[in-house]
């Protein structure tokens, strides 16, 4: 997912809270879907976005402060969960801007790989 790191920052310091820099057109592109009774608890799947052929972010889920599952559990205490719901979790450090015509690499494992371009 994207963020408008100047609105957040603007929000922020006047200690609103900051959807509107996470909540605007084209804000969460997605892949398309895996299955996930194929994906192992235990496993750790590692994550990386390339930008212009540069790995800016490399991680695996076992850095996620909770656990995927546990997390699923804890949402779906408080919201409905449906089919197709997405949940974001945020991602690897090395977040930085983005500009029209960047080509992007995203990975998921060996499960899933996707690539765009930034409008």
């Amino acid at each position: 997912d994207l963020t408008l790191r100047d609105v957040q920052n603007q929000l922020k310091a006047k200690s609103h809270p900051w959807e509107r820099a996470k909540a605007f057109d084209g804000a969460a592109p997605l892949s398309g879907f895996i299955d996930a009774r194929g994906v192992s608890v235990k496993q750790q799947l590692k994550l990386s976005l390339a930008i212009n052929g540069e790995i800016r972010q490399s991680g695996h889920t076992g850095l996620m402060l909770f656990p995927t599952f546990a997390l699923i559990a804890h949402i779906s205490q408080h919201f409905t969960l449906e089919p197709g719901d997405v949940i974001f979790t945020g991602t690897p450090a090395g977040v930085g801007p983005l500009r029209s015509g960047d080509q992007l690499l995203m990975k998921l494992g060996n499960i899933l790989i996707a690539k765009g371009e930034v409008a």
